[in-house]
């Protein structure tokens, strides 16, 4: 789709498949958010530092550099159900290791499990791109980033709650969703139903080398590329150290910070249901994400700015309206760059970038956070915002 093209709407119609999907992504991502913001203060009560932190939350992604690109060829090739069903079974069980953990070791090999095979974002992005259309992918991807919001809403209060009581129980519930959603995967219907050729796996599959040097000779594909690794290290430098940056530069507890993230859920929700739609066929792609890019520089520097706790809430606005809208915009423009069989594979090659940069973020993170200002983190994020903001300027340019 070309930046300038406003998006048909009149000939769209949901596919009844979808109901299930964002059932299990809803259900999955509720499980993830109610674990995530607790896990740093789960390290600091096992006596680490912010560096140690941010080296163990690594892990995690480092897993998933390997992990991504093999289970898009694995889902080309078996099917998209069992590797919603593989994928959600290690989270169930890394869940319930993080439960048990009582020890920097223990708290390793919970996030060593579930990024291994814990991959599932890839599987329900291509079933998407599976049964949609191009030409509206970025309404469905907008509707799936809504219901990723949607369990950001609660998974956080339920785990800022049950935290109160110690942090073993909220792991324990979140596995417990995580049986729901392998329950709601023998619903779907498979998409694949033609299998590819003789699988085989070779060192591309695990470090998609070779598939990066055929993508990047694209040009398309290329700045697609390009422009999503851009977003994530902004990104994540910032959500990836959150709870680190609001314990250190607002004094907030476990509980405080599920408010801040329940309170992103509810922006996202809104702005993923009710706005994306309208403003997409007001303005269209290009405009959109340049208003969001807007958004996130200035929600970083207004929170590098901030020390009180309530006030954190405003500039957030901004970043979940930001976010809302460039994620979706990102991941169209991505998988229509590529052909239909593709697509799984261009969004294994996505996720492995974003694996590095969720590698790299944390870390980066901790030493900012230990040894420099905390208001360093969301300066630093504003820098590659308005590098991604050139970037697009640069392209427009004949």
């Amino acid at each position: 789709m070309k930046n300038n093209q406003k998006p048909e709407a009149d000939d769209f119609v949901f596919d009844k498949r979808l109901y299930v999907i964002f059932l299990i992504i809803f259900t999955e991502v509720l499980g993830f958010s109610i674990v995530l913001p607790l896990i740093p203060f789960l390290g600091l009560e096992l006596g680490l530092t912010a560096v140690q932190i941010g080296l163990i939350a690594s892990v995690f992604s480092v897993c998933q550099l390997f992990a991504s690109p093999i289970t898009g060829k694995l889902s080309d090739h078996f099917g998209r159900k069992p590797l919603f069903i593989l994928s959600q079974i290690s989270t169930f069980a890394g869940f319930i290791f993080l439960g048990f953990a009582t020890t920097a070791i223990l708290l390793i090999i919970a996030r060593l499990i579930d990024g291994l095979l814990g991959s599932n974002m890839t599987v329900s992005e291509a079933y998407i791109s599976d049964i949609t259309e191009p030409k509206h992918r970025t309404r469905v991807y907008g509707y799936s980033s809504g219901v990723f919001g949607a369990g950001l809403i609660f998974g956080p209060v339920i785990g800022g709650v049950l935290s109160t009581i110690n942090y073993s129980i909220p792991m324990f519930f979140a596995a417990g969703i995580t049986l729901v959603s392998i329950i709601l995967i023998f619903f779907l219907p498979e998409t694949v139903t033609k299998k590819t050729g003789k699988l085989s796996l070779s060192f591309n599959d695990v470090l998609p080398v070779n598939d990066v040097k055929s993508f990047i000779k694209n040009h398309k594909v290329r700045n697609s590329l390009l422009m999503f690794f851009i977003y994530n290290i902004g990104f994540q430098l910032f959500i990836s150290n959150f709870s680190l940056l609001a314990e250190s530069q607002f004094n907030a507890s476990a509980n405080q910070v599920s408010f801040y993230m329940a309170w992103i859920g509810i922006l996202r929700v809104i702005i993923q249901t009710l706005l994306i739609a309208r403003v997409l066929r007001a303005l269209g792609e290009r405009h959109i994400l340049i208003t969001g890019i807007l958004s996130m520089a200035l929600s970083m520097i207004t929170i590098a700015f901030s020390t009180e706790y309530l006030f954190v809430f405003v500039p957030l606005i901004f970043l979940a309206y930001g976010t809302g809208v460039s994620r979706p915009i990102l991941t169209s423009k991505l998988t229509n760059s590529v052909t239909q069989k593709e697509t799984a594979t261009i969004l294994g090659v996505n996720n492995s970038l974003n694996s590095v940069a969720q590698i790299i973020t944390p870390i980066v993170g901790g030493f900012v956070i230990e040894y420099l200002p905390s208001q360093t983190l969301p300066i630093m994020s504003t820098v590659f915002f308005a590098s991604l903001l050139l970037f697009l300027r640069n392209r427009a340019k004949p």
